[in-house]
């Protein structure tokens, strides 16, 4: 009050403040890894994370795995083909919640760049060898198709960045937007057809109501 600032306005500040790690893309050795962290105000409840799992394996189209760490949980999602680890920690703390969204591609990352400079190297000695060139220079050359190869594979993984970046700050926004602002009932992914149908024709039936 001193310093003529509310405790509530400096409480609600705090409390959504949000943290990034949105780094920009690396052309030297490659970005891969997004983090961001949300304070939410209020402690989020066993019903919100219900509705939460199931939004999340609907947008990314696979199911994550669910596990209780402490007083709060993670979900965790591996894709195929070594695209990414997704990770979404809820934490909740007095009278807040905290968010962290954490996704990783460092093995397709690591894969992408060792084998553009090993093949971009064998192919540049494959084709001054083919041109006559003696052993003594095509060898020394040989590593200039690999720098070539691997800023063209760098491009590649920047167009995955920036395509993992917008999934990204999607799921982000979803997380925040149901968590701040939940739905009386989601249909979840492991009901039964008959629970939803159940569900569905309750709902109805408060609708009819109201």
């Amino acid at each position: 009050e001193e310093v003529g600032i509310s405790p509530h306005t400096l409480r609600h500040a705090i409390n959504n403040y949000k943290h990034s790690h949105q780094k920009s893309f690396n052309w030297l050795i490659g970005s891969s890894e997004l983090q961001s962290t949300v304070v939410i105000d209020g402690e989020v409840t066993e019903l919100q994370l219900d509705q939460l799992f199931p939004e999340l394996n609907t947008f990314t189209g696979k199911k994550g795995n669910v596990e209780k760490v402490g007083n709060g949980y993670d979900w965790e999602q591996v894709e195929n083909r070594l695209e990414s680890l997704r990770r979404v920690t809820i934490m909740p703390q007095k009278d807040a919640t905290k968010i962290t969204h954490l996704v990783n591609w460092d093995d397709l990352r690591f894969i992408s760049l060792s084998l553009s400079v090993i093949l971009g190297s064998i192919f540049l000695m494959i084709l001054l060898k083919s041109l006559g060139l003696p052993k003594s220079t095509f060898i020394p050359l040989a590593p200039l198709g690999g720098i070539a190869s691997y800023f063209t594979s760098m491009a590649g993984l920047k167009y995955f960045f920036d395509k993992q970046k917008r999934k990204f700050n999607s799921i982000t926004q979803l997380i925040t937007d149901t968590l701040s602002n939940p739905v009386q009932h989601r249909i979840m992914v492991d009901e039964a057809p008959e629970e939803q149908e159940e569900n569905q024709a309750q709902q109805s039936r408060n609708k009819t109501r109201s």
